[in-house]
């Protein structure tokens, strides 16, 4: 289209070009009031409202990103540039869906765009659609093969889908490509680790380490791997470099606090979320690798202190499961249920997970006390399978579940248990809290719960020994 030369359209070209630089110099709060000028030349509002788009996501202000967004696109709903800028804006607020509708539309506008292409995949894979996000960021790859950050989040897809032969091929290719580049040896040991070879991702790891470049990522897998081996006094150090090399990510916090025993009185939402996030594909799998047996303890223990139920002549419910994961306590109950079952659990990947079983009256992402404490129905049963393990304080726990049970209602959970005379919580350095059983006791009985029956169990196998635990079930007491 050819513009006339007028002195508005002088104007507007200036206007553009110099924004469009200062959006490229990353000096977004310098570009905006010269776009407030823009927008008010006529039939450059649209224009204008992208590259605002663009300069409110660069500084955070996503609310008013994602409306600028809005504003360009009522101008042409089939505009894949601003399609594109505001499907990043919504994967940026979390808005996962979102993200990949605006990506998709995207790519029915300009299919010959491997940009889209690739922005696709990439919320595809945000939405944990491995297969689909594959397909998309071959089609980008195969049309940008020099593009290492690009073939490095194709590997990606492979690794998150268990595909680690596939995963291993880009990553070393990356690493060809880009040598000086820590993150691609990250990635590879990464993928290593997740195939369940630590000798390699150890090896990596440090070999990306001795480059003298001190890297988060690389930190954390070598110590992931160390512990894997049973040297978690080896890894202690690595946890406290990648935490101090990464100062806001809770998840390496909280390793670098257990790895040093400080005594944190629980595991951040962040920790717990990113742990159990990664760990959702493969959750199962490992579960059974390990010989974990809580699902299987918490049905025997219903049977036993409900024998109608067992025997077929009652149900039970409604039933809350605290930290539903994947849904294996849903799997172990769910022909004795008679009432709904809810899940609570901070990890969307093991929701999802968890809502693919089909058992689950309602889902809810959330902190477990923080559902608790906003109330909920009165409950037959709670159940807290290894939950309770990353919390060192149960005090406000155990007080919000017991006001949470129906007045004939129980409460059955998990333990990992303290030796005798180590205090009353301890938090160990597989970044998970063991607890007394005296001081167990003297928290139920403070949130007016009896203990009914306590057993000491063997929960699951870790490196090589047994995980030592306690399954307990608790009532109200009488008034």
């Amino acid at each position: 289209m050819t513009i006339a030369a007028t002195p508005d359209a002088l104007l507007g070209a200036r206007l553009h070009a110099g924004a469009r630089q200062l959006l490229q110099d990353r000096r977004p709060a310098e570009a905006l009031p010269m776009l407030d000028r823009l927008a008010r030349l006529p039939g450059l509002a649209p224009a204008a409202a992208l590259m605002q788009a663009e300069a409110f996501a660069t500084l955070d202000r996503l609310p008013e990103a994602e409306a600028a967004a809005d504003l360009a696109l009522a101008a042409d709903p089939e505009w894949s540039a601003a399609r594109q800028v505001r499907a990043r804006i919504r994967l940026a607020r979390g808005e996962v869906k979102g993200g990949i509708d605006d990506a998709a539309a995207a790519v029915m506008a300009t299919p010959w765009d491997p940009a889209a292409k690739a922005l696709l995949g990439a919320a595809l894979l945000e939405g944990r659609c491995f297969d689909e996000a594959i397909w998309f960021l071959s089609e980008a790859v195969r049309a940008a093969p020099g593009d290492t950050v690009l073939r490095a989040r194709f590997g990606q897809a492979f690794m998150l889908a268990g595909r680690h032969g596939a995963a291993a091929e880009q990553f070393a290719l990356c690493r060809r490509q880009a040598p000086d580049r820590p993150r691609f040896v990250a990635l590879e040991a990464q993928n290593a680790l997740l195939a369940g070879d630590g000798a390699s991702a150890m090896a990596l790891a440090e070999a990306g380490l001795a480059g003298g470049v001190p890297d988060a990522s690389l930190h954390s897998i070598l110590a992931h791997a160390l512990v894997a081996a049973g040297r978690v006094a080896d890894a202690a150090p690595h946890f406290t470099a990648a935490a101090r090399l990464s100062p806001g990510n809770g998840y390496l916090a909280h390793l670098a606090a257990a790895a040093a025993g400080e005594g944190t009185e629980r595991a951040t939402e962040s920790y717990v979320a990113a742990l159990f996030d990664g760990y959702a594909p493969r959750f199962e799998q490992s579960l059974i690798g390990l010989g974990y047996r809580v699902p299987g303890l918490v049905r025997r223990m219903v049977e036993r202190h409900w024998p109608a139920i067992a025997a077929g002549e009652a149900k039970l419910g409604p039933v809350l499961d605290l930290g539903c994961g994947t849904g294996l306590v849903g799997v172990a109950l769910t022909d004795l249920l008679g009432g709904p079952l809810t899940g609570i659990d901070l990890s969307r990947g093991m929701l999802e997970q968890a809502a693919a079983k089909h058992l689950y009256a309602e889902l809810r992402q959330a902190d477990i006390a923080a559902a608790l404490r906003e109330g909920l129905p009165p409950q037959a049963l709670i159940v807290a399978a290894d939950v309770f393990i990353y919390l060192g304080r149960l005090e406000e726990v155990l007080r919000l579940c017991g006001e949470t049970l129906a007045p004939d209602g129980a409460l059955l959970f998990s333990l990992e248990r303290l030796a005798a005379g180590e205090g009353s919580w301890r938090l160990g350095p597989s970044g998970r809290y063991a607890h007394a059983p005296d001081y167990v006791a003297s928290c139920l009985a403070e949130a007016g719960l009896a203990v009914i029956e306590q057993r000491d169990e063997a929960l699951r196998l870790e490196t090589d020994h047994a995980v030592e635990g306690m399954l307990i079930l608790a009532r109200r007491m009488p008034c």
